[in-house]
């Protein structure tokens, strides 16, 4: 089955129509935990997987779903193909190759989550599917799997080693190959930050220890080596309401590729770092929306009886976005007459809950939002758009659509895939329009 391209290439089926659709519930004796093909972290339940009502309320609001019109690629689908890996019915190669197309298509955008009347616990699902997909023997030799795991295992693991990749990247675009390559790696070059000339943990220097009040700042590992003036700004924004910011040496990147690309072991291992770098009472400062819903959901990666589960529990309630953090001191920014229009990173929005911060923030810089009216994923997803680009490059084009529909001058965002997404549909679309972190435009 070929992943469609564009939403007139079939109708809508039911649930019972799935290629591959999942029998009857297993009768209550039985354990599909025991029956997993693979052993998986505690994110998945049975019960979580028959929370699912099927009732459709999901649909629309599923960016997949709205441009195929198919079943394998909407939530309540993607849930039934879920169960029946999950419980090892479906394991033929021609089987999971199907089941990881579907799986593999979906952004992790979370809007079906926030639309759930029944509340099912979507996240979790995806990413122990993801899981099952990556450990799935028949589907390892795949040559784009093994590049994704050669990065996610011996890059993103080692802040050195990923420094130096980010130093051999930035080097790399200094030449003129843009021109020289063929059009799938042009494209992911295009698509590729731009290294910042110093990396920020380098160029920051901790303050000196004071009776006032702290903040332990996340630097990460993408915002750190391609945003650092993102974070030089973020201080700036900290500090103007009286916080001192530390960033703990010892942290590393926060697993939220991992966890959404099917490695959630090496997500446990960054959250378990992590867990130690940020000991303390302290609020956790992040300024990248995965980032921070990632860390916000480090307690589902261990179990109850596992004594990180507690220290999780605790961290996840230190862990702050920026606009949370500047409402709560009632940052108060100089004010700025431009038209702006704000885009929801989904991990914010959905992965957060948080949609009113920053657009809140933003009136009491330009006094106005322009409302964007288009709900659904950029296409970004943390690096959806380079595994997926045919569904990436339609959301984009509709996301450009509706920001030049705006009359916007600047377009703000929180997350740095939504900021490189967007800036590169703006730029080839021959727009205007910037696209800027919300702490830079704070800082205007």
């Amino acid at each position: 089955m070929s992943n469609p391209n564009s939403a007139s290439s079939a109708d809508s089926v039911t649930p019972s129509q799935l290629p591959f659709a999942a029998p009857p519930a297993t009768p209550p004796s039985a354990s599909p935990q025991s029956a997993s093909p693979v052993p998986t972290l505690p994110l998945i339940t049975d019960e979580m997987l028959l929370n699912c009502m099927q009732c459709g309320f999901c649909l629309p609001h599923c960016p997949t779903y709205s441009l195929t019109k198919l079943e394998r690629y909407s939530p309540r689908g993607r849930i039934q193909l879920t169960r029946a890996l999950f419980e090892g019915r479906l394991s033929a190669p021609e089987h999971l190759a199907d089941i990881a197309d579907s799986i593999n298509t979906c952004l992790g955008c979370l809007a079906c989550q926030t639309a759930c009347p029944a509340g099912v616990e979507y996240e979790k699902i995806f990413e122990s599917a993801k899981t099952l997909v990556v450990q799935a023997p028949s589907l390892r030799s795949s040559w784009s799997l093994r590049l994704l795991s050669l990065a996610m295992r011996h890059l993103f693991m080692n802040p050195k080693r990923f420094k130096q990749a980010s130093r051999l990247i930035a080097f790399s675009q200094r030449l003129p190959l843009e021109r020289l390559l063929p059009k799938p790696l042009r494209r992911m070059y295009m698509l590729a930050p731009r290294f910042s000339p110093q990396f920020f943990d380098e160029t920051y220097e901790n303050p000196t220890p004071s009776s006032g009040e702290s903040v332990l700042f996340l630097s990460g590992c993408i915002m750190n080596t391609a945003f650092a003036d993102v974070h030089h700004d973020s201080v700036a924004l900290l500090e103007s309401v009286g916080l001192r910011v530390v960033v703990p040496k010892a942290q590393y990147c926060c697993g939220a590729l991992h966890a959404h690309n099917g490695f959630l072991k090496e997500a446990k291992a960054l959250a378990r770092r992590n867990l130690h770098a940020f000991a303390g009472s302290e609020w956790i400062a992040v300024n990248s929306a995965g980032c921070g819903a990632m860390m916000k959901h480090y307690p589902d990666l261990f179990s109850p009886d596992e004594p990180e589960h507690a220290q999780a529990l605790a961290f996840s309630k230190r862990v702050k976005d920026l606009s949370q953090i500047l409402l709560a001191r009632n940052f108060q920014p100089n004010r700025l007459t431009k038209k702006v229009t704000y885009q929801d990173a989904c991990h914010l929005e959905h992965g957060q809950k948080l949609r009113e911060e920053p657009r809140e923030l933003l009136r009491r810089k330009f006094g106005n939002v322009l409302e964007l009216n288009s709900p659904q994923c950029c296409g970004s997803a943390g690096i959806y758009n380079l595994l997926q680009p045919n569904f990436a490059e339609e959301l984009l084009a509709e996301k450009v659509q509706a920001i030049e529909r705006t009359g916007a001058e600047l377009v703000v965002s929180a997350n740095p895939g939504c900021l490189l997404q967007l800036q590169y549909g703006l730029r080839r679309a021959g727009s205007k329009v910037r696209a800027i972190h919300l702490a830079t435009a704070l800082r205007l």
